[in-house]
């Protein structure tokens, strides 16, 4: 109960169908290739946004780590695309140390 007596529901996980919703959210907001001027610091300010707008609606507890780890790796790795795109990097995976290093205190992290 919080202060005006009402209940407070805590979700254990995230459901299926709103985590792939989320998934989508995220690659619709980094995919557009007007996106690429943009530093990646700008980029992160709108995903924290959007990280964080789903982390307060489902108010999501600390037992739901798995799910939430899932998410933020999926974000990861659409950083970690974002970045070679813009630095045309013909492995679409490589980099991600980079990414890691660039976004370190400024990614919202849902898992912790």
């Amino acid at each position: 109960m919080n202060k005006g007596g009402s209940k407070v529901y805590v979700m254990p996980h995230i459901p299926s169908k709103k985590a792939k919703k989320m998934k989508m959210k995220i690659k619709e907001y980094t995919s557009p290739r007007n996106k690429r001027f943009m530093d990646i610091k700008e980029l992160v300010k709108g995903l924290n946004r959007i990280l964080q707008g789903f982390k307060n609606y489902y108010s999501i507890s600390a037992i739901a780590k798995k799910w939430l780890n899932k998410v933020d790796w999926n974000v990861l790795e659409r950083l970690t695309l974002y970045w070679n795109k813009k630095k045309t990097q013909r492995k679409k995976h490589a980099r991600m140390k980079e990414v890691i290093k660039l976004t370190q205190g400024l990614l919202v992290k849902l898992a912790s």
